[in-house]
């Protein structure tokens, strides 16, 4: 039982559980603490949403696609494990938006499509007259601090106008939370727009002290060999406490604080604390208490997928002046965002081919995931055509499906969310919850995420064992 106190699980082999994994085991070496580190990975690979390929003599990514460095974690530990100097920074500018059948690309400063000063609406034709006047709410009516969390699209729309939020901010939302804005909780997103407003009393006053926010080229990063640089950073680190193929599916309560994991129905593990880093799904499958399911087992999620196409090089006749494009909700493509990787990362530029990345689906609209991989592949050539002008057949495709990937925190559930944990901490001590959406969305949240965890396992785990 001494043994099963100082021990410490994470389940997941995920960007967040891997963070989580490395921040511990920093931790026992830096004040040579005496526990033992294990991390479960239910697949045969560790990694998670983050699959580079090699086609040719390039990478790929197939699920996250790079790093925005406009926020900090990241590029923290990326430094920290030395892997800077394989950076590639984007190039490219910003992503144009397709509607009314055409691009439309926003050449002045945005940040996520939002204009940062107001008069710039005027140089686009996205919005009617109307629509470019209802623009300047948020100047005219500035509102009070949220006491508790509205939809996002409420929001936004209090803020920018129906028609700007529609036609040009959405499409940008979507793209990273895969969402159903009028859903979707403004403060249950961790979106940095409502902290700078609450700061600076609106966000064109925020973006001024904040400029490195802006959208634009070299906001993002990926590594030239693919993102699979750094989880192979970390599982080379983490390499003797990695366990694959092992699929928890209870976690019970011991004795002297203790827990019970059960692995592929064959095996137990006794562990002193826990760390569950999973998909959203998994949460309520392993911890048998009603109000803990009651609120998990509500989460939709949305089901997300991307494809990988090579074509010839001229086969683009409708070239956008960015690195790709968005789609509003309300257009009749299956796209939710193109990236013309040649246009987008300088390692590309000279290729004989052009690459193009298509991310598809989100809430309401993921239906496209479940078809074969011919439909799916004929549906999105449509939409190219349409969009980019291609006619021709892709010289290769590859098509990556990701089931029930991106949870949808509506905004009753971040006070649910608050309670859960809560009620972890007052009745399971030592179990820690760590996953996509609980502190935002992306790779800079999930290492943000695992950072903060990981202090909180080995607190209390130093507690349990007097140390």
């Amino acid at each position: 039982m001494k043994r099963a106190k100082k021990r410490i699980a994470v389940i997941g082999g995920g960007i967040t559980g891997l963070v989580t994994a490395y921040r511990i085991k920093q931790q026992i070496i830096k004040e040579n603490l005496p526990f033992e580190l294990i991390v479960l990975e239910s697949s045969l690979k560790v990694g998670g949403k983050i699959q580079t390929i090699k086609v040719g003599e390039n990478y790929f990514d197939l699920g996250a696609e790079s790093i925005d460095i406009r926020y900090p974690e990241a590029m923290e530990l990326i430094n920290e494990l030395g892997l800077s100097d394989q950076l590639v920074y984007s190039k490219g500018n910003k992503p144009d938006i397709f509607f009314y059948n055409k691009l439309h690309s926003l050449n002045y400063p945005t940040y996520k499509g939002i204009p940062v000063r107001k008069m710039d609406i005027w140089k686009n034709d996205l919005l009617t007259f109307h629509g470019k006047m209802a623009s300047f709410k948020d100047n005219i009516f500035p509102l009070k601090p949220l006491d508790k969390d509205i939809e996002m699209s409420t929001y936004l729309k209090n803020r920018f106008g129906e028609e700007l939020t529609e036609h040009i901010v959405e499409p940008f939302f979507s793209k990273i939370y895969a969402s159903d804005l009028d859903e979707m909780g403004i403060k249950s997103s961790k979106e940095v727009i409502y902290s700078l407003e609450q700061k600076y009393g609106s966000l064109s006053k925020g973006i001024k002290h904040h400029p490195e926010l802006l959208d634009g080229s070299g906001n993002y990063v990926t590594f030239k060999k693919g993102l699979s640089v750094l989880t192979d950073k970390l599982i080379e680190i983490l390499e003797p406490h990695i366990q694959t193929s092992k699929k928890v599916f209870e976690i019970k309560e011991n004795l002297e604080g203790t827990y019970i994991i059960d692995i592929n129905r064959k095996e137990q593990m006794r562990v002193g604390a826990v760390c569950i880093a999973t998909p959203v799904t998994e949460y309520s499958k392993l911890l048998n208490n009603e109000t803990f399911g009651q609120v998990f087992d509500q989460v939709e999620t949305a089901s997300i997928g991307y494809i990988l196409f090579k074509f010839k090089k001229d086969a683009i006749k409708n070239e956008p002046e960015g690195f790709g494009v968005v789609t509003p909700r309300r257009s009749d493509s299956f796209v939710t965002s193109i990236v013309i990787l040649n246009k987008k990362w300088d390692f590309l530029k000279d290729e004989e081919s052009v690459f193009v990345g298509v991310s598809f689906g989100r809430k309401g609209e993921d239906l496209l995931v479940s078809l074969s991989n011919n439909e799916i592949e004929d549906s999105i050539l449509k939409d190219l055509e349409m969009i980019l002008g291609i006619t021709e057949k892709p010289i290769d495709q590859i098509v990556k499906r990701w089931p029930d990937a991106i949870p949808q925190y509506t905004v009753s559930q971040e006070g649910k969310i608050k309670e859960i944990i809560e009620l972890l901490s007052l009745n399971y001590p030592g179990i820690y919850i760590s996953g996509i959406g609980l502190e935002g969305f992306g790779i800079n949240q999930c290492i943000g995420q695992a950072n903060k965890t990981s202090k909180k396992i080995v607190a209390h785990i130093k507690k349990q064992n007097c140390i």
